[in-house]
């Protein structure tokens, strides 16, 4: 239940705002907006206005403003192809940029509230690579190799890049400070626990996304009772237990809302940081923070779309629906922290995707209007209609496939 009212509501409010945009961009032009709906398919509620028809569909996976004349050749005073390149730019574009600036305030309100983490080291294992290379309590990280970082989402980024060996900028006392840090790694399995009384716990609080405990199959809120026959009573054993494991299989025992289960996965070689950074606050690191993250973002989806083009990363990487739905729900568990921030990601993620040139989309008719710019005549509307349906039949292939890929994940 928490999972489908969570997943609505994000959806819901995610497109509001796309097709926000591009209602009351078309209105500040004197474009007549026939229908404003939210959500696709049988309709749950119904509107009258003075000009414009308001919907609310059953399935909250899609909206849309239908504007006089924006797929004829209509060329009323109210109509779409009636106003200059300028102004239906502005249109079409005010949709994502209305997805960016909610990510904006969601990112702002989280940071607010509970801070952003920056790049002056709180805490270092003394048994790390970084403690052994000079890198002490208090320093402040200024740079990754030749890269500056800002927060710790920049620089756990950029250290990950490197295999072997990477350089790291520091500031102590004034002094600017080069460390050459050999790469620290370790076996996990991609879990994290519960803390009570500031002391961690045997139970998961979280599984993150396409780690071993995740497609093993492991829970958040399971209890981990034993791992390949030996009784685990704090976070340290368990933690141990995995680090040591060379990759080999380990079965764990687990109490799963009273019924005993056991789950073998095998943990992954995986790069460690052994610090962390500690949280900045206050309104103008919110703000700083807020923008940083969101092109942040943005740049991780441009990184990602050259990765699936160049096949570094397979279509794996890309979620569905479903697969959206299934994080929308871990999240919601896990509290308001991680809700707002995946619901800033996805709000980032439609905009992302809605500017991309793929016929159909906002980026497609953002294009076809700088290229009526450039031979300052219009390509027909007919053809460029044409057009977006043969994208609109591409894209509805590619949503089933990605909706199968997602069932396939979800039945292992």
């Amino acid at each position: 239940m928490l999972t489908t009212v969570s997943s609505i509501l994000i959806f819901s409010i995610v497109i509001l705002i796309h097709e926000l945009g591009h209602f009351l961009a078309a209105r500040s032009v004197g474009i007549k907006v026939n229908e404003f709906s939210i959500g696709m398919g049988p309709v749950l509620f119904k509107k009258e206005g003075k000009e414009t028809n308001y919907f609310i569909k059953a399935f909250p996976i899609g909206g849309y403003i239908k504007m006089e004349g924006e797929d004829d050749d209509s060329f009323s005073q109210s109509s779409f192809n009636s106003k200059t390149p300028l102004q239906r730019f502005k249109v079409i574009f005010m949709g994502p940029f209305m997805n960016f600036m909610l990510a904006l305030l969601l990112f702002f309100i989280l940071i607010s509230f509970y801070g952003i983490a920056g790049t002056t080291v709180s805490y270092i294992d003394e048994n790390s690579n970084e403690y052994t290379a000079g890198l002490r309590q208090n320093d402040t990280i200024i740079g990754i190799g030749d890269k500056t970082v800002y927060f710790w989402d920049d620089l756990s980024n950029e250290i990950t890049k490197y295999d072997d060996k990477y350089t790291v900028v520091i500031k102590r006392n004034d002094e600017k400070i080069i460390l050459d840090i050999n790469q620290g790694y370790r076996y996990i399995v991609g879990i994290s626990p519960v803390m009570e009384n500031e002391i961690y716990t045997t139970k998961i609080e979280m599984v993150n996304m396409d780690f071993p405990a995740d497609k093993a199959g492991l829970k958040a809120g399971d209890v981990i009772l034993a791992i390949n026959d030996l009784t685990m009573e704090t976070w340290d054993e368990v933690r141990t237990t995995i680090a040591s494991s060379k990759g080999d299989s380990l079965e764990f025992k687990i109490d799963r809302d009273g019924e005993i289960k056991k789950i073998i996965l095998y943990p992954e070689n995986q790069i460690m940081i052994g610090f962390y950074t500690e949280a900045s606050t206050g309104l103008f690191t919110a703000f700083k923070g807020a923008l940083f993250r969101t092109v942040f973002y943005v740049k991780l989806m441009f990184q990602l779309i050259l990765m699936l083009f160049s096949g570094q990363a397979s279509s794996d990487a890309i979620a569905g629906p479903v697969g959206i739905i299934s994080m929308v729900g871990e999240a919601a568990r896990l509290g308001i922290y991680p809700l707002m921030n995946l619901a800033a990601f996805i709000s980032i993620n439609l905009g992302f995707m809605n500017l991309l040139p793929i016929p159909a989309l906002d980026g497609s008719r953002l294009m076809f209007i700088l290229i009526e710019g450039i031979r300052g005549k219009r390509i027909p509307p007919e053809k460029e209609g044409y057009i977006h349906f043969v994208g609109f039949v591409f894209l509805m292939t590619l949503m089933f496939f990605v909706l199968y890929k997602d069932i396939i994940k979800l039945l292992n």
